[in-house]
C-alpha cells in the first residue's frame, strides 16, 4: 500500500524554466540587483539631466522612482520621461522580484511545513481499518518497522517534530501531538483504525492513552508496552488487550538460552525479522482469519488441503469466541471467524490465506 501522495503533474518547459530560475535566486543575490538598480537610476538621471542636476539630485529621483512614491519630476525633459519609464518598469520588477524571494526565504520554510501537515492530514482521513502507534521511539520504530514491511498503513503519534520527521522518511504518516489527548487520536483516525499500540516513554501515559481510546472506541484491539513490570497489571485494568514487558520477555529469553539453547534458537528464528528468522530456511509463521465465503468453513482438518496439498502445519486455531486448540487434531472442524495460526512454506502460507479469503466478491450492477 502506497503512503505517499501521487507524483504531481509534470510542468511545461517554461513553467519549470521560470521555477528554476526564481529559486535560483537567493536573498543575497537580490540584495546586489537593488543596489544595481539604484546605480543603474542614478547614472541614468544624472546623464539624462545634462548637468542640470548632481549626483545627490540623480540618487533622490533613482529613490523616489523605483519605490513609486514620485515627488515630481527633476529632469523634466523628453529624455527624462522616456527614461522614467524604462526605469520604473525595471525597479519596480527587481523590487517585486527581491520583496518576494526575502518573504520565501523567512517563510517558506513554514509553509511547506503547513502544507506538508494539510496532505498528511488528507492522507489519514483516507485511511481505513490501519493501525495508529502513540510513541515512535525506540520499541516503536522497531513496531512500526515491522507492520510497514507488510504493506500496511500505519499512522504514529509523537510530541517531537524530528521524530515524526524521521517516521514520515521510513513510510509511515505522522501526527505531531500528545498522545494523551484525544484531539491527537482522532486526528490518526481512531473511529476508522484497526488496533492501537502504546509504545510510549512512560506507562503513566499509555495508560492514559488506553483510557481515552476506550471512550472513544470501546471495542479497539489495544497492545501496550510495560516499562515496569507491575505496571502490567494497571494497563489491563486501563483496558488493554494484550501487555508486552520487554524486561520479562528478555529474562525469560536469557534463561532459555542457558537451560534450553536448541529450543532458543527456534524462538530466535520464529521472532527475527528482516532477512533472518524462518526465511532463511524457507519457511514462515503466520495467522489467518476464515471469511465469509471461505471453502474450509465447517470443513475438518483431515478433509481439508492445508496439509494435504499447501504443506503447510497448522500451531493453533483461535475460535470466534475465544476458544483456543493448540497442534489440533485432524476432526477439528473449521469455522467462520477462527483464526488459523500456521507454520509452512511462504508459497504454501500464500495459498492458505487465499482459501481463508474466500472468492473474491463480485461488484454490485447498479440497475
Amino acid at each position: 500500500m502506497r503512503l505517499w501522495p501521487k507524483k504531481r503533474p509534470e510542468r511545461t518547459a517554461i513553467e519549470g524554466a521560470v521555477l528554476t530560475w526564481l529559486s535560483a535566486r537567493s536573498p543575497k543575490s537580490m540584495a546586489w540587483a537593488v543596489v544595481g538598480v539604484i546605480l543603474f537610476g542614478t547614472l541614468g538621471y544624472w546623464i539624462v539631466g545634462a548637468g542640470e542636476i548632481g549626483p545627490l539630485d540623480a540618487l533622490y529621483m533613482a529613490i523616489i522612482t523605483v519605490s513609486t512614491v514620485g515627488y515630481g519630476d527633476r529632469v523634466d525633459t523628453d529624455a527624462g520621461h522616456a527614461f522614467s519609464v524604462v526605469y520604473i518598469i525595471i525597479g519596480v520588477g527587481v523590487f517585486s522580484l527581491t520583496i518576494s524571494t526575502l518573504a520565501a526565504a523567512l517563510v517558506a520554510g513554514r509553509v511547506g511545513e503547513v502544507i506538508g501537515r494539510r496532505r498528511m492530514e488528507r492522507e489519514i482521513k483516507a485511511l481505513r481499518d490501519h493501525f495508529i502507534l502513540c510513541g515512535y521511539g525506540r520499541f516503536g520504530q522497531i513496531t512500526g518497522a515491522e507492520i510497514v514491511s507488510k504493506d500496511l498503513p500505519l499512522v504514529a503519534i509523537d510530541s517531537d517534530s524530528e521524530t515524526i520527521e524521521d517516521a514520515e522518511e521510513h513510510g509511515v504518516l505522522g501526527i505531531l501531538g500528545d498522545a494523551t489527548e484525544e484531539e491527537a487520536l482522532e486526528k490518526a483516525g481512531i473511529e476508522r483504525a484497526r488496533a492501537l499500540l502504546c509504545t510510549l516513554p512512560t506507562d503513566a501515559e499509555n495508560v492514559y492513552v488506553i483510557l481515552n481510546a476506550r471512550e472513544l472506541r470501546p471495542n479497539m484491539p489495544i497492545v501496550a508496552l510495560a516499562r515496569d513490570r507491575r505496571a502490567e497489571s494497571k494497563l489491563i485494568r486501563a483496558g488493554a488487550n494484550y501487555v508486552v514487558s520487554p524486561y520479562s520477555i528478555g529474562a525469560t529469553h536469557m534463561a532459555r538460552q542457558i537451560l534450553s539453547p536448541n529450543l532458543a534458537q527456534v524462538f530466535n528464528l520464529a521472532s527475527a525479522g528482516g532477512e533472518e528468522g524462518l526465511k532463511q530456511v524457507g519457511v514462515q509463521l503466520d495467522e489467518f482469519a476464515v471469511s465469509a465465503g471461505s471453502s474450509l468453513i465447517d470443513m475438518k482438518l483431515k478433509d481439508s488441503p492445508i496439509r494435504r496439498d499447501f504443506n503447510v502445519m497448522l500451531v493453533a486455531v483461535i475460535e470466534r469466541d475465544g476458544e483456543r486448540h493448540f497442534n489440533p487434531g485432524p476432526n477439528l472442524e473449521l469455522h467462520e471467524g477462527a483464526v488459523l495460526v500456521a507454520v509452512g512454506p511462504m508459497d504454501g502460507l500464500e495459498k492458505l490465506r487465499d482459501v481463508c479469503a474466500g472468492p473474491p466478491q463480485k461488484p454490485e450492477i447498479e440497475e
